[in-house]
């Protein structure tokens, strides 16, 4: 990751470290809490490259230092994972043993654990004794999305690094910058604040058809020349595979408040930017109280689907609901 990025997602963290940097306060052990998607890991691989890049700009990313952390091959980087959900004493033994032995190469030892939460018993308490007495010029980070599951002893000798949910807009700007249409690279920034999820939606087989059938059910009910629920009884299979259903219904509940900021005069906010053209046709006819009426349907509907119902019969009902005047 680029460390302009990494400066304009997490800023206030990364003038943390570089100012402990600077300053020669730097902490024997960092934990890094936050949600998914928060560039946690990335920001330890600033931090190692801040100890050890070997360029008075520092970390300038180019020199041989930063490129093999980057590459995660440095052998004074030492990353441990978790095998099969859990993190295993054996892990953090061998992290002791690596850490014990002279350095290959000069200057600071940096270890990372990521998902700390997913520690074992007694590898947490192997792990305490290790920050509780660490070796000279070492450091650790600890990564985390669940700070609740972690013994309260390492999180009392770790120093704890909050980072917060990523911007909406920025979301946005990296999917549209990966090359994703800009319309739903939007729609999708405003389902998930994690890069990786919203790659994930986008790559999905669902993704595309359920936004082509959101957007063909709003041009058919603002064309009114065919039969809404024809269409959609025709194309909506993939709707009722796995949980594709809430996928749809957030998406229609999204248009129908893109709608809403149509008539109030808000298009700033709207989500489906492409489809404002179609959103005039509709509220030519439907009228604010209207549309409100039918966004509470939708949520009603979105709060019941996770529920055993028929969700054929709803989905036909909701149609209706939109098709009627």
């Amino acid at each position: 990751m680029a460390f302009e990025k990494l400066e304009s997602t997490q800023q206030n963290v990364v003038k943390l470290l570089r100012n402990s940097y600077k300053k020669d306060r730097l902490s024997h052990a960092y934990l890094f809490e936050g949600e998914r998607g928060t560039y946690k890991f990335q920001t330890a691989l600033y931090f190692a490259q801040l100890l050890l890049c070997t360029n008075d700009d520092k970390p300038c990313g180019e020199c041989h230092n930063c490129k093999r952390i980057n590459n995660q091959t440095h052998p004074n980087l030492f990353i441990i994972e978790s095998e099969n959900g859990q993190i295993k004493k054996q892990q953090i033994i061998e992290l002791q043993t690596e850490f014990s032995k002279t350095s290959v190469e000069k200057g600071s030892k940096i270890f990372i654990i990521k998902d700390v939460d997913k520690l074992r018993v007694e590898s947490a308490n192997s792990l305490l004794k290790f920050i509780e007495e660490p070796f000279p010029n070492t450091f650790g980070i600890l990564t985390t999305t669940n700070i609740n599951s972690i013994l309260p002893t390492i999180i009392s000798r770790s120093q704890i690094v909050t980072f917060h949910s990523l911007n909406k807009n920025l979301i946005k700007e990296e999917l549209s910058s990966l090359g994703y249409e800009s319309t739903q690279a939007n729609v999708v920034s405003q389902i998930t604040n994690n890069i990786d999820d919203a790659i994930n939606i986008l790559n999905s087989e669902a993704f595309l058809p359920i936004f082509d059938i959101v957007t063909e059910v709003y041009n058919i009910l603002a064309a009114k020349d065919e039969s809404v629920l024809l269409y959609f009884n025709k194309n909506s299979s993939i709707i009722y595979q796995e949980n594709n259903a809430s996928l749809f219904l957030s998406l229609m509940i999204m248009y129908q408040k893109d709608m809403i900021s149509m008539i109030i005069n808000n298009e700033s906010s709207i989500v489906f930017t492409d489809e404002i053209k179609t959103m005039k046709n509709i509220v030519l006819y439907k009228d604010l109280k209207k549309i409100m009426g039918e966004l509470e349907y939708l949520l009603d509907l979105l709060s019941k689907s996770h529920f055993n119902i028929n969700r054929s019969l709803a989905f036909d009902n909701m149609l209706l609901e939109l098709e009627s005047r």
